[in-house]
């Protein structure tokens, strides 16, 4: 198999960036809740979001750089995470967007939250999916910022569960990021 070779070093991080993110798909979306400084809600999606420990249980976003869902999360000492469904694409779509420091993104596109009972975060009421996650580490890595958290509780509608206490997949609908301006959905399942 003949392969194209593309060597970091001569290449622009933006089109490294562009090119990775169009190979590593589909990429879960998650939407971190933090409190602004004034109490606000921020809201913001990460399709650069996983699990990376089971034991304890631990969850991780990354920023390309240190943006105010790390901030918060720094001086709170805690976020949540949610899975936003497909249904939901409109609401992440404008919070992916940029806006000014302490102005919420959960009131912008309407969704009502409460704060969560284990940490200090926002859990947004029209989420079937949040976890709450108390900061564990932070790595900065040249341009980007890894924030982990320990996840002291999962939130599920029990609605989206199967029979064997796993999730019904068609049910949970998770939306997904593609590469460019492309979003994936869960249909087909192997």
């Amino acid at each position: 198999m003949k392969r194209d070779i593309y060597l970091m070093d001569e290449r622009s991080s933006v089109d490294n960036y562009k090119l990775s993110m169009s190979l590593v798909v589909p990429r879960p979306i998650a939407w971190i809740g933090t409190f602004n400084a004034d109490g606000s809600v921020n809201l913001a999606p990460y399709a650069l979001f996983s699990v990376v420990c089971t034991d304890p249980m631990m969850m991780q976003f990354a920023s390309r750089s240190p943006k105010d869902s790390y901030k918060n999360a720094k001086r709170e000492g805690a976020f949540t995470v949610h899975i936003p469904t497909v249904s939901q694409k409109p609401k992440v779509a404008i919070t992916s967007q940029e806006f000014p420091e302490g102005e919420s993104e959960a009131d912008a596109v309407g969704m009502s939250w409460t704060k969560a009972p284990n940490v200090n975060a926002p859990i947004m009421d029209d989420a079937g999916v949040a976890f709450e996650c108390e900061v564990h580490t932070f790595v900065e890595l040249e341009t980007s910022v890894l924030t982990i958290g320990e996840v002291r509780a999962i939130h599920v509608d029990p609605t989206i569960m199967a029979a064997d206490g796993m999730a019904d997949f068609k049910k949970l609908n998770p939306l997904s990021k593609l590469g460019r301006n492309q979003w994936g959905k869960t249909e087909d399942f192997i």
